[in-house]
């Protein structure tokens, strides 16, 4: 990763890819070995979007500074927080819309049974919302890009490589 590009798409889909087969691989051990599969419910929804909400709301507040719209000084620290909260969610999102859709395909072969085709809309709407938590991160990422300067800044926390890293 280039400090001054940030974590990059593909990056995050790499991450997707891995997480759903290994996933996918720990299921069907899981299953090989007669255990049961985790159970997914909507109560897994309420913080994946309090995260997503999060994210995009920090994350906005860095960007109208950097606007010079911001009604409040931003420290560097915070900033830098900001940045490194919407990188993980960007990476953690696509972590989770891989184990979620591991989650959905276990349960395709057996969705003529009602409970099972629950957990597969269950599986395909919880990787619905770790997209949003990953796109969330991506465009916060992006809200933090700082400009640059001409070089008057004392310390460079703010616009060192592009991005708010100190």
């Amino acid at each position: 990763m280039n400090p001054t590009e940030g974590i990059r798409i593909s990056t995050g889909v790499g991450v997707a890819v891995l997480a759903s087969m290994g996933s996918w691989l720990l299921l069907a051990l899981v299953r090989v070995f007669g255990g049961s599969f985790p159970v997914i419910s909507w109560l897994g929804l309420v913080p994946l979007l309090a995260i997503t909400m999060l994210v995009l709301v920090m994350s906005w507040q860095v960007r109208r500074y950097v606007q010079g719209k911001g009604a409040h000084r931003l420290t560097p620290q915070r900033a830098r927080g900001t940045l490194v909260g919407a990188q993980a969610a960007a990476l953690g999102g696509a972590a989770l819309i891989g184990w979620y859709v591991a989650n959905a395909l276990v349960h395709l072969p057996v969705s003529f049974v009602p409970s099972q085709r629950e957990q597969l809309i269950w599986g395909l709407v919880h990787a619905a919302a770790a997209v949003l938590l990953a796109i969330s991160g991506y465009l916060g990422q992006a809200w933090c890009k700082i400009p640059p300067t001409d070089g008057d800044d004392e310390d460079g926390a703010l616009t060192e490589g592009g991005l708010a890293y100190g």
